[in-house]
């Protein structure tokens, strides 16, 4: 019976609408499968693009709330409504919150359509809770089948574990395209967000799929049940005319009711507003002042009666005022965001003034939430980021009195003070809270300490024969991003013309196979990303496998765009993050097969295998591209090399030491 599901899906499924859809570049239809030959024809694509964006209407919240801390871990037992949860009190948090345990444990799927979806949200994983994604195990019986249905808030990337699926999709009006591809073990396929979509199980033994969605809270539209199983029901006048039947429905009361799937969509869907990128959570009203005084905890503040606002809400005096740089770096920051200015909150936006004593450092640092563009008002700064793997790039420029420099979110950055006097910059940041790690601080400070085992395999500072500690550390293979032709660049990837797209540009094939571990730290991460997937491009979303070595290392690092959520196929994994300053506190944890756990976007984390035999985990990322930096190789083995003198400074080292490890990159 569920194979002649498979034989009515064309006709079935022909009235999709035409969601929008966010996610990296927020998409502006259906596909936009990356071009990887662009040519000239291409480019005029792109200029055309700008016109067409022009008429964009003002964007609202696109899809999760933007974090606005480290974490903002769900409060479930809360009864204050909020987008998403409320907070749980930071000093309550602990690993637990990020964790989940017996997704490698078979479900049932004696139902009517053979199937069985184990979602990890943020209800079930309480520190998803505004970071953007989440994971599902989808279980299938023989010939079982995960029914024609819709995620209205996230693409949805899916690896076979076990068995055969036929899969497939359908593009919104006018053209209701039907993409379909029969996938296997270690096959990787993409479903765009609110496209109606389904996986089949072709074979007579049970399959397994584990898969990745860009939500914390994707929701899901069963489109049998919600046209059809409506409380109360919807009009028989109005399903009437909508599939333009009379009587008594002949053909839905002859079928199965998992047959009448992805009928009325186009109505359902047809007032859908046009989201698009969001970081902060999107205001809702005029202000949403800070309410500092509440113990509710939010993503943010709680927002203080509009009645009693005022000007000074919106006010801070006294930043033309010199700061104390009488400290090991010789630098003071003053930060402005919404905890010293309440009017702030929801806004998207904060301001810090930065002094520097005389040779002083504002120390290699990263904002995980905001990008800074800094103004210097007096004095000459040496200022630097560096791009992420593998390029670890150093970019670098002197700038004096009234010039102006940006350093892109989630990226290693620093200035120094070149003069004798001191200095002063300005700076504005992309978000209301935009959190500060400092490099030395958070790797060699955290609380309690990162394992000395874990830094020395990282840093490699000196030889040794322990299994902990391998030879000197060069940097990790990571895929190259193919340069597109001639001259055109776009945020992400030109799209193919919509005409040529294929099955093929949404499919990954080889995903179980394992991978070389024999580097020098012990792992290797095979990211499927828009450059691997093309369909991935602007869908927000991609996926990793990663194979550690016995007592293999996927050292500390950082995704500037994107939150992981992980789950172990194999092994014993000791995991963690490190907040950001001023706390760098340390979460860890022991993972096992079939544990889930999540790496907030922006902060450094690791994971070591514990065993001896090799491990291997399935990640996914919420961003199509979403970028590492592996702390040791942007630090101290960035082309070119960041001065001796400033990783001295910061790391409070003397220069030889700095140097040794530097010679090893």
């Amino acid at each position: 019976m569920a194979a002649s599901y498979i034989l009515l899906l064309s006709a079935l499924l022909a009235l999709a609408a035409s969601p929008a859809m966010a996610g990296d570049p927020s998409a502006l239809q259906d596909l936009c499968v990356a071009d990887n030959t662009s040519d000239d024809m291409a480019a005029s694509y792109v200029l055309l693009l700008a016109a067409l964006l022009a008429l964009a209407s003002s964007p609202t919240m696109a899809r999760d709330p933007g974090a606005l801390q480290d974490f903002c871990v769900a409060d479930n037992t809360s009864d204050v409504f909020v987008n998403g949860f409320v907070c749980k009190d930071p000093k309550l948090v602990k690993a637990e919150d990020f964790f989940f345990s017996g997704l490698d444990e078979p479900r049932d799927t004696a139902n009517k359509v053979g199937s069985n979806v184990t979602l990890l949200n943020a209800s079930r994983i309480p520190g998803l809770n505004t970071l953007g994604i989440s994971m599902a195990r989808v279980d299938y019986a023989p010939f079982g089948l995960n029914p024609p249905h819709i995620h209205p808030r996230a693409t949805e990337i899916q690896t076979v574990l076990e068995g055969s699926l036929y899969v497939g999709f359908v593009t919104s009006n006018p053209d209701n395209r039907l993409v379909t591809k029969v996938v296997r073990k270690g096959d990787v396929f993409v479903f765009p967000q609110g496209l109606i979509h389904f996986q089949f199980n072709l074979g007579a033994k049970p399959a397994v799929a584990v898969s990745g969605l860009s939500s914390q809270n994707p929701g899901v539209i069963t489109i049998a049940n919600s046209v059809f199983g409506s409380k109360p029901a919807i009009s028989d006048d109005v399903l009437a005319k909508a599939f333009q039947f009379s009587g008594s429905f002949p053909l839905f009361t002859s079928l199965n009711m998992a047959a009448a799937y992805a009928l009325l969509l186009a109505a359902l869907l047809a007032l859908a507003s046009s989201p698009t990128m969001a970081r902060d959570p999107g205001a809702l009203q005029d202000f949403c002042v800070a309410d500092n005084t509440s113990d509710v905890f939010v993503n943010g503040f709680v927002c203080k009666d509009p009645k009693l606002v005022k000007a000074e809400d919106f006010f801070f005096s006294g930043l033309d005022e010199p700061r104390d740089t009488t400290n090991k770096v010789g630098s003071n920051v003053t930060l402005l965001n919404a905890s010293r200015i309440p009017g702030l909150n929801t806004l998207g936006i904060s301001m810090a003034r930065v002094d520097y004593a005389p040779f002083g450092l504002n120390p290699p640092h990263i904002h995980p939430r905001a990008t800074e563009i800094q103004t210097v008002l007096e004095g000459s700064l040496y200022v630097g980021f560096v791009t992420s793997n593998p390029d670890n790039r150093l970019v670098t420029k002197v700038v004096r009195k009234g010039d102006v420099f940006v350093f892109p979110q989630g990226l290693i950055h620093f200035q120094f003070n070149l003069g004798a006097k001191p200095a002063v910059a300005v700076s504005g940041l992309s978000s209301q809270n935009p959190g500060v790690i400092t490099i030395a601080n958070s790797v060699f400070g955290s609380k309690p300490a990162i394992s000395d085992d874990i830094l020395a395999k990282a840093f490699q500072p000196t030889p040794s024969s322990s299994p902990l500690s391998l030879p000197w550390l060069l940097p990790r293979p990571w895929p190259a991003i193919p340069v597109l032709s001639r001259t055109l660049f776009v945020n992400g990837l030109a799209c193919k013309d919509p005409k040529l797209v294929k099955a093929e540009d949404f499919f990954f094939s080889g995903l179980d196979e394992p991978r070389d571990t024999a580097n020098k730290v012990g792992s290797n991460v095979t990211l499927l990303n828009a450059s691997r997937i093309p369909g991935l491009n602007t869908l927000g979303i991609s996926m990793a496998r990663v194979d550690y070595a016995p007592f293999g290392l996927n050292p500390p690092h950082i995704h500037p765009r994107a939150t992981e959520i992980q789950t172990v196929l194999e092994g014993s994994l000791y995991v963690g993050f490190v907040t950001s300053n001023p706390d760098n506190r340390l979460v860890t944890k022991v993972v096992r097969k079939g544990d889930v756990f999540v790496f907030p976007q922006g902060l450094i984390h690791f994971q070591f295998n514990l065993g001896a035999k090799p491990a291997v985990a399935v990640s996914g990322l919420s961003s199509q591209n979403p970028g590492v930096i592996t702390i040791a190789n942007s630090v101290f083995g960035s082309k070119p090399a960041i001065s001796d003198d400033i990783l001295a400074k910061a790391f409070q080292v003397d220069k030889k030491i700095i140097d040794l490890i530097q010679a090893h990159f």
